[in-house]
């Protein structure tokens, strides 16, 4: 009795069909073990670098509000203390100087002296001393301004005569003239009186300072007079000490700068007081 036997290419089918279903079992449980890592590795990438960017940006903003703190503690004010809520005067009325010749501008302090509803009187001073009084005062009408200023003016202009006339540039002449010991220069600018008085002995170069105003007002303008302002510039013996008496006058308003620093440094404090 012969044994049956099953033939080779069965045998060989069969192995076939078990090692495709091997393969087809193993390959979905490989490949989504893979794409599950890879999807946590690029969400642990994400946070991190969301992370990374939140605490890149709050480490900014910390250092440019340090910066920019530091810069508010080192730059000065170029402004002193406010005082023009104080004023009894019409606030539209009230002119002060904005601008101060000082080497630390956030020492200069302002004290109103005098405060009523037709005058004020402000000093202002820093680390050195004083540097200027301003004065507004209103006068009943405009008449009334212009006689009170016409007073100080008197005796402050020279006459135009050909033997001290000295060229100021920019088309202006000024003229010289001594007297009982005193040298005066003066010349005119628009409706300012520009004048200096010195004592004889002391020999200043009264035409050399004239020539350093009109160069600087060449390009810095001063208040409009409403007929006459005064710029007069008076040195004690010696030379060493100056006065600057500034005056004009603004319809019913008379304004004044008064200071002993240097001509320039009173016209750069009334050059700021310019709303015209």
């Amino acid at each position: 009795m012969k044994k049956k036997t099953i033939p080779q290419f069965l045998i060989i089918g069969l192995c076939g069909i078990m090692l495709i279903g091997c393969s087809n079992n193993d390959e979905p449980t490989g490949t989504s073990s893979s794409t599950t890592e890879s999807e946590e590795v690029e969400s642990t990438d994400t946070t991190n670098s969301e992370s990374s960017s939140a605490v890149s940006e709050t480490s900014s903003e910390e250092t440019a509000s340090s910066s920019t703190d530091q810069e508010s503690q080192e730059t000065p004010s170029n402004e002193p203390n406010d005082i023009s809520s104080e004023f009894k005067m019409i606030p539209e009325l009230v002119l002060l100087p904005t601008t101060f010749p000082t080497t630390e501008p956030s020492s200069v302090t302002a004290n109103l002296i005098t405060n009523e509803g037709d005058n004020y009187t402000v000093s202002y001073t820093d680390v050195q001393g004083e540097l200027a009084e301003v004065t507004g005062t209103v006068y009943e009408n405009p008449a009334s301004a212009s006689e009170e200023l016409g007073t100080f003016l008197n005796g402050k202009s020279v006459e135009p005569h050909e033997e001290g006339s000295s060229d100021l540039g920019y088309g202006i002449t000024g003229y010289g003239e001594g007297a009982a010991g005193t040298q005066q220069f003066s010349w005119q600018e628009g409706n300012w009186l520009f004048s200096i008085r010195s004592v004889s002995e002391d020999q200043m170069d009264n035409p050399g300072i004239a020539k350093k105003i009109v160069a600087y007002l060449e390009e810095h303008y001063l208040p409009a007079p409403k007929d006459q302002g005064i710029v007069y510039i008076q040195y004690p013996q010696g030379g060493e000490e100056v006065n600057v008496d500034i005056r004009w006058q603004k319809n019913n308003i008379i304004y004044q700068l008064k200071t002993t620093r240097v001509p320039l440094d009173a016209l750069e404090m009334v050059f700021s007081m310019n709303r015209s």
